[in-house]
């Protein structure tokens, strides 16, 4: 089976823009397949470049979204003529889609769009950008047309279906997630880290600092927290273009001591700091899976997460974590002060939490429900 995947990951293509395991996954599907090469949406200048003896990347290097969209057609044309795909795979049901619907005519493939996040019927996501109603607009033309849909999340494909969506063209299967990884922290480090924090609970968040991620509510909650409970210290590992201005924030409601922003963390330095971490909180408003809740589940770690559509798939609340509404800063900060005063709840959820997560979310397992839906697609035993 030969895969042509329309990519925006950027991981592949060689930049240091994500802690995750993009290249790892993309790897391991290519070794349960005769040839996967991906074309990934860029600016700038990268190379192309080999993952592994059978997995490609071809950057599009455009000057606008909209070459992205052209160029990718230009390049898959290319490859078209060297290589008979099986299948085309698209990562979203926006401009990537829109070029796999393109691309399923003139390769004569099967077109597979993946559903990752949590758009539809979601005013938290339009709202944070007018423009995404455009988008909207283009994944249900995309969506329609396509022969066959993944989604992460069972929660994403009850909406698709409430849309009309023909049920029978839809698949979930959670995104792998190298999991084992976050078992085995550095020690020492994850025992400097408590050192400097020394008698103080730490909470922890990671992430990318967008809008939809909801940190100002956050830290207006810690704020309020740290009148009931002082001996706590909120760290925010990540990076991203709202970074500039949760930094003014907290400057500005007087919290940097107790508010600490660590900047882009890697991987291997981000298991230390779930291992070193008394709480995980994630306040999103949109999450489509929310994959850092099973990194901190690997840290056995009590996590307090709002509900969205991925937090539910993964938190059993009350067992495995706590669950709030989506900004309500009163349900965040009971929850964190409860996990904050009794250790022995939050140390019993944070083993609640790892047990189930190890039962369910199995990355070589994933990795196989992947290639096998590829396979079922395109008619392979």
């Amino acid at each position: 089976m030969k895969v042509l995947m329309i990519s925006t990951d950027l991981a592949l293509a060689g930049a240091k823009v994500t802690t995750g395991d993009a290249v790892k996954r993309h790897i391991d599907y290519g070794s349960n397949v005769d040839r996967l090469d991906i074309i990934v949406f860029s600016f700038g200048n990268y190379q192309d470049a080999n993952l592994s003896e059978n997995v490609f990347i071809y950057p599009t290097n455009s000057n606008s979204k909209l070459g992205m969209f052209f160029d990718s057609i230009k390049l898959a044309k290319g490859l078209g003529h060297k290589f008979n795909y099986d299948l085309v795979v698209c990562q979203d049901p926006f401009l990537t889609g829109l070029a796999g619907l393109r691309l399923k005519k003139i390769l004569k493939s099967k077109l597979l769009v993946h559903f990752h996040g949590d758009f539809w019927s979601n005013s938290y996501w339009w709202q944070e950008n007018y423009l995404r109603l455009g988008l909207l607009v283009i994944s249900r033309f995309v969506i329609n047309r396509a022969d066959y849909i993944r989604t992460v999340s069972a929660g994403i494909k009850s909406k698709l279906i409430k849309a009309g969506v023909l049920k029978h063209k839809i698949k979930v299967v959670s995104t792998p997630v190298d999991l084992d990884y976050f078992k085995q922290p550095d020690l020492e480090t994850v025992s400097s880290i408590k050192s400097e924090y020394k008698g103080k609970k730490i909470i922890l968040w990671a992430g990318k600092i967008r809008q939809e991620k909801n940190i100002i509510l956050l830290i207006k909650v810690f704020k309020q927290l740290l009148y009931k409970y002082k001996d706590a210290v909120l760290l925010l590992a990540g990076s991203g273009r709202d970074y500039n201005k949760i930094d003014k924030f907290r400057l500005q409601i007087g919290v940097t001591d107790e508010v600490k922003l660590l900047g882009h963390v890697s991987k291997s330095m981000l298991v230390n700091y779930f291992h070193a971490a008394d709480i995980f909180v994630l306040p999103s408003r949109h999450e489509s899976l929310g994959k850092v809740l099973l990194e901190a589940a690997m840290a056995s770690k009590a996590v307090v997460a709002s509900k969205t559509t991925g937090a539910k798939e993964i938190i059993k609340d009350d067992k495995t974590g706590f669950l709030v509404g989506v900004n309500n800063q009163e349900q965040l900060q009971q929850k964190l002060l409860k996990l904050l005063q009794d250790d022995n709840l939050r140390v019993k959820m944070g083993k609640n939490f790892y047990d189930d997560v190890v039962k369910r979310f199995d990355y070589n397992r994933q990795v196989k429900e992947v290639v096998n839906y590829w396979r079922e697609i395109v008619g392979e035993d």
